[in-house]
């Protein structure tokens, strides 16, 4: 076997190594959700029997309504803002009885009952802002936590999003926090796009959204951190012309909810859409294994 023969191989195995742990999602149906040209999705979850969602750019918890191949956004309950300024939520969970919304701006955590009626931030300091500042993340301007998800009662899981991405948990009972780096990319980028996490889901096992990637991986616990394992890809499905956005230089997938052989992910509308110049709507997604 000559030299050339040999690099070949070594590319060629090099390659099927690196892919062997990424599985190609199908697309069951994809939803245009309307957004009235102001409401960007940027987190989800599923409470009984019905999708939720909240906005960067509002203080609303919506419902997802469904019906034929759109989704109407049905605001279910009105946040108070008691800070002043702008409360930026990127991600939403709840256990059995509250919401948790994640502020990027105020690196906090709203609690909210179901009905609404009560809220309180969690926790009533700055910690998960110094914590995550002590391992080298929020380096970034807008870039800072974009996802959550409730690991075990009182304990959150945490994705910081980029330059450097990191995850951190959290203990609401103890103030315990464990915060760290995870920059060091598992899957394969286009268009020098940078790693980052954009969302979170502990419905049914452990994922993080690694959006610029196009990829949900599962997350695996070792020794004490969590680290991306297994990847889903859903490029060959954003990528299709029909739901495909103006501009793809980034991922627009912010939302994500794992549940059994299904995968949900609903994206921020902050482009229009390829096919319609006029029209800025999200999409939501309905993928299986």
């Amino acid at each position: 076997m000559n030299k050339f023969s040999i690099i070949v191989l070594l590319i060629l195995v090099f390659s099927a190594c690196s892919n062997k742990n990424i599985k190609r999602l199908s697309l069951i149906q994809s939803y245009e959700v309307v957004t009235h040209g102001h409401i960007e999705p940027s987190g989800l979850t599923w409470w009984d029997g019905g999708f939720y969602t909240v906005s960067d750019k509002d203080n609303f918890i919506y419902k997802l309504v469904f019906s034929d191949s759109l989704i109407e956004l049905q605001p279910v309950i009105e946040i108070i803002n008691d800070k002043g300024t702008k409360l930026d939520f990127e991600g939403i969970t709840h256990d059995d009885d509250n919401f948790y919304l994640v502020s990027e701006t105020h690196f906090q955590i709203l609690k909210i009952s179901k009905d609404g009626t009560q809220q309180e931030w969690l926790p009533n300091s700055n910690i998960l802002k110094s914590e995550g500042l002590k391992v080298g993340l929020f380096k970034t301007k807008n870039a800072f936590f974009e996802g959550l998800c409730i690991i075990d009662k009182g304990e959150f899981l945490l994705a910081a999003e980029r330059q450097p991405r990191g995850l951190m948990t959290f203990n609401s009972m103890t103030n315990i926090t464990n915060a760290y780096q995870v920059d060091k990319p598992n899957f394969n980028y286009k268009e020098d796009r940078l790693p980052d996490f954009s969302g979170l889901s502990c419905d049914d096992g452990m994922y993080v959204l690694d959006r610029n990637a196009y990829i949900v991986a599962e997350l695996n616990e070792v020794d004490g951190q969590y680290i991306e394992g297994k990847g889903y890809t859903y490029d060959h499905i954003i990528n299709q012309k029909e739901l495909l956005y103006e501009d793809m230089k980034y991922g627009q997938a912010e939302g994500l909810v794992v549940k059994g052989e299904n995968i949900y992910i609903i994206l921020d509308n902050n482009k229009e859409s390829y096919k319609n110049r006029d029209n800025n709507n999200s999409l939501f997604l309905i993928m299986n294994k």
